[in-house]
């Protein structure tokens, strides 16, 4: 049986997708701790917040998405009582100050109106020594997946962004020949 064309080019990209981000790989370049509480911004359908959950088995994950159905149904699959789907408009930061010690955006700052806003936002969610994990498509890569290239926003960029919000940023690794990962450090 043959998949419908739109389900089949959706696995397709979120097969690519995988490709580029490495999940295990971007959990090994943070300062994960099993008991940390951990935010994921635009979190889509859980690519990144369903293994953050299973790693922080003490800890806890909110998952933010301005479309939780999806979101919910797949955290329900995967059965895990430490990741909630908070709503969250747009590329908005909505958890209360000093209440995560991480917020991961994954591929959501390029397409923030107030990216410098954005980055406050989950800089004043932190608690003290708490990090920021920017995942963004690399600006000088040739067209491939992701945005045009004149929409996203090279790794310098986010690194001024991070410290005008008060963030230190303290690790840029290339993730593929198409993403990277900034840790921004409060």
């Amino acid at each position: 049986m043959t998949q419908a064309p739109s389900q089949e080019a959706a696995g397709q990209k979120r097969s690519s997708l995988q490709e580029a981000l490495d999940v295990h790989r971007i959990m090994s370049l943070v300062p994960l701790r099993p008991y940390m509480e951990l935010a994921e911004v635009s979190s889509g359908h859980g690519f990144m917040a369903i293994p953050l959950a299973k790693f922080v088995w003490d800890g806890k994950v909110i998952a933010v998405d301005p479309d939780t159905a999806a979101l919910e149904r797949r955290v329900a699959e995967a059965r895990l009582g430490n990741l909630t789907v908070l709503h969250g408009e747009g590329q908005a930061v909505p958890l209360g100050p000093g209440s995560v010690d991480g917020v991961v955006l994954t591929l959501s700052l390029h397409q923030a109106k107030e990216r410098d806003a954005m980055l406050k936002q989950a800089g004043a969610a932190l608690r003290k020594s708490g990090w920021c994990a920017v995942i963004e498509w690399r600006a000088d890569a040739p067209q491939g997946d992701g945005p045009q290239t004149g929409e996203r926003i090279a790794e310098s960029e986010v690194e001024r962004l991070g410290t005008e919000a008060g963030l230190r940023p303290t690790l840029r690794r290339e993730l593929s020949d198409q993403t990277y990962l900034v840790l921004l450090t409060k």
